[in-house]
């Protein structure tokens, strides 16, 4: 097996660093000049071994239409042995269309590109399916379990984020297909909390549902060091996006195909689609915050759970940033009891230092600081997500 990097003759400082970036990661990478001198010796074999199996890295970072137009056209063709490896900040449907639709190349975000590189050369070199493309699970239904802001701020985000990293790091769970979806289109911060390119186009997918098949779904996907696979789009204030159920329902079934568990990120806006999500889902966790305005908000937003018809079959309580108290208890459980007396409640205490840290690094507090408070508090909700899981044989 060979990795080359080409660059078509183009030099710059973007490139090398991009070319020492991959290398470091796969040290057996060699610089290509000219396309001939692999090219011409595949072509002449009748049967590539798999041990000669040729990798091409190809970056497009500055290259114009033209040049990007003749390179895909290059990897359009049959090339026994051969597998073209792309490189750009974004590319258009179109264009990854081309690309993949013989099956002999791919394409990799400039960001990600190392990881995401050694990822389709081990799964190309061991013929064997990503696990997001799992055969027969056509008809197969997703755990779904939505977590839904009482208000905003209340770092509902952060509690999907950390249950779901704490899923995939526990020995007995890490194996689950596990996808995080955040429908808050115009303010999504998720990527921004564990340093990834958010890649969901929904835009897409509402002007032709039809268009999202298992080729641009992989573009949209964002894959976290976990395991994790993220769905979230850019942030888009200016042009706000009508979702529509069609477009839901073929972004649901694309899921549905892929996935064990759907974890689902709400806005704290209700749609016209929230209540259809909440109706086919099996978990709502309604987060909230530890005051007496926080809990009168999680109570409204709970009655308003149990009025959609019909009522989801599992619905629990998350109250974040919660003041600790002596022994390991939080401030004003007194509260709690009186305003949810009736509720499961889960609470999750203020850990300002781990959070910040977090933030900042874009590594997940349960991973920066694993014997925070906020780590050990998430593990009921991780479990909770975890035991909604049939049992693997």
């Amino acid at each position: 097996m060979q990795i080359y990097f080409y660059s078509a003759g183009v030099e710059s400082d973007e490139l090398s660093e991009l070319e020492n970036r991959i290398r470091s990661r796969l040290p057996a990478l060699q610089k290509l000049t000219s396309l001939e001198e692999v090219t011409r010796r595949v072509t002449e074999q009748a049967v590539v071994p798999e041990s000669e199996q040729s990798f091409i890295v190809v970056p497009v970072l500055t290259a114009a239409a033209s040049l990007l137009d003749r390179l895909i056209g290059i990897a359009e063709q049959e090339h026994r042995g051969l597998f073209f490896i792309f490189v750009s900040s974004e590319i258009s449907a179109s264009d990854y269309k081309r690309l993949v639709r013989g099956g002999g190349a791919d394409w990799v975000s400039l960001r990600d590109a190392p990881r995401e590189i050694e990822e389709i050369v081990s799964r190309t070199t061991h013929s064997k399916p990503a696990p997001a493309r799992v055969a027969g699970r056509a008809n197969a239904r997703p755990i779904v379990a939505v977590f839904l802001p009482s208000s905003g701020g209340v770092g509902n985000t952060t509690l999907a984020l950390e249950a779901a990293v704490q899923l995939k790091l526990d020995k007995k769970t890490r194996n689950r297909r596990v996808c995080l979806l955040d429908l808050d289109l115009q303010t999504s911060h998720v990527c921004d909390y564990i340093d990834l390119e958010p890649r969901l186009q929904m835009r897409e997918i509402v002007d032709d549902p039809e268009r999202l098949d298992a080729q641009l779904f992989e573009v949209f996907l964002s894959h976290h060091s976990s395991g994790l696979d993220v769905l979230a789009a850019p942030r888009n204030r200016q042009d706000p996006l009508a979702l529509n159920m069609e477009a839901l329902d073929t972004l649901f079934g694309m899921l549905a195909e892929r996935y064990e568990l759907l974890i689902v990120d709400l806005p704290p806006q209700w749609s016209g689609w929230t209540q259809r999500i909440l109706s086919v889902c099996d978990l709502v966790v309604v987060s909230g915050l530890n005051t007496v305005p926080g809990l009168r908000q999680v109570a409204d937003t709970l009655q308003a759970v149990r009025s959609v018809e019909p009522v989801p079959p599992r619905v629990v309580v998350a109250l974040n940033r919660c003041e600790p108290a002596l022994l390991g208890r939080v401030a004003r459980a007194q509260h709690i009891k009186r305003i949810l007396p009736d509720e499961t409640v889960l609470t999750v205490r203020e850990d300002a230092a781990a959070a910040i840290h977090g933030v900042n690094t874009g590594i997940p507090i349960t991973v920066g600081s694993p014997s925070s408070k906020i780590s050990k508090d998430i593990q009921p909700l991780a479990a909770l997500l975890g035991g909604m899981l049939p049992a693997q044989h």
